[in-house]
């Protein structure tokens, strides 16, 4: 038996849908990492040294280039694949053993519930069993599946900073959400307004206070922002890491976006869709990749042909390069411009 045959074919077009978010997941990462570097390889700050006190210079950032709005787009479109795959599954799920086809009322009504109260979840349920679906009932096998993978039932999450990177970074704690809350919020914010992702982040490093410096982690940065403070005529080395960050819906709190999908995909992939048709998670169980091009080939044929590396783990070989190459790029010493804050007579 084939690692597929658990899989319906009538299924087959949402693993194309979930190769679809992977390959718009790897976009996104070349997208940031072409910010992060900038045109010319010295990434996408302008910085400047202002001596506002004598004898020392901050070291401020006095421009940004903005990220492309592509990253944003491609972002909200993964997060769209995802979800969909989802409630693809629940209304094959709703559809397949019904005696009587889906009213119009009923179809609109057939989704995947993400619930963090019991209650609520408990109170939804009766209302669609009321109309007339039953599929979405305690007792029925759909709904058992349904309510395991709930938020309060399913012990799931996703850390806010990878755990490995959150050590090195000193955070007390990274801020945990659940997956499937997670998706169903970035879903919901997205088609009210847009999802927020922006260069609201960098790490600065000084390699004359390393460990301190990495372990105030990413900060915040905007025009004005001042990196560090340096004392005239003392070589100090200030190493800047900027990244594109997405903003979590309610939380506001800001996650690497290709980490992010990266666990929201291996959630909806390994345990939320093999749960809902076989009632298990099954790790692996289906392709991250899968060729979408015109080849003529059918869709099983594509699934057996599939990629089993995810676009995070594929881009992780590329990032790992391009940050080896810039710590051999050359110092830059930025331009020191007139302070406002100097005493009468000081220069």
């Amino acid at each position: 038996m084939s690692s597929l045959d658990w899989l319906p074919d009538a299924l087959h077009p949402v693993v194309m849908r979930l190769a679809r978010a992977d390959q718009l997941a790897y976009e996104l990462a070349e997208v940031a990492l072409a910010w992060s570097r900038g045109p010319d390889g010295n990434g996408p700050l302008e910085i400047q040294q202002v001596e506002r006190t004598p004898g020392f210079f901050d070291v401020e950032v006095s421009g940004i280039r903005p990220v492309p709005p592509v990253a944003a787009a491609l972002f909200s479109e993964t997060v769209h694949h995802l979800r969909s795959a989802i409630d693809n599954v629940v209304f094959y799920m709703v559809e397949k053993d019904r005696a009587e086809p889906l009213t119009d009322s009923q179809a609109r009504a057939v989704s995947m519930l993400v619930y963090e109260d019991q209650v609520g979840f408990e109170r939804k349920v009766k209302k669609l069993v009321r109309q007339g679906l039953g599929e979405f009932a305690e007792t029925a096998t759909l709904g058992r599946r349904i309510a395991a993978l709930q938020p309060f039932a399913d012990g799931s999450s996703v850390p806010s900073v990878p755990w490995p990177l959150s050590a090195v970074m000193g955070d007390a704690k990274p801020v945990e959400a659940h997956p499937l809350a997670l998706l169903r919020d970035y879903s919901n914010e997205d088609k009210h307004r847009m999802i927020r992702l922006a260069a609201g982040r960098t790490l600065v490093q000084r390699l004359d206070d390393w460990a301190g410096s990495c372990r105030l982690g990413m900060r915040h940065i905007e025009v004005g922002t001042v990196l560090a403070v340096v004392e005239n005529g003392v070589p100090t080395e200030v190493d800047t890491s900027p990244a594109v960050h997405v903003q979590r819906p309610d939380s506001g709190v800001w996650v690497g976006p290709s980490y992010e999908l990266d666990c929201l995909s291996r959630h909806v992939t390994d345990i939320v869709l093999p749960t809902l048709v076989i009632g298990m998670a099954l790790p692996g169980g289906l392709p991250a990749q899968a060729d979408l091009s015109d080849t003529g080939v059918s869709l099983a044929d594509r699934l057996r042909r599939g990629g089993s590396r995810r676009a995070h783990d594929r881009f992780r070989d590329i990032a790992t390069k391009a940050h080896l190459e810039s710590m051999g790029r050359e110092i830059r010493f930025p331009p020191i411009v007139a302070g406002v804050n100097l005493e009468p007579g000081e220069s």
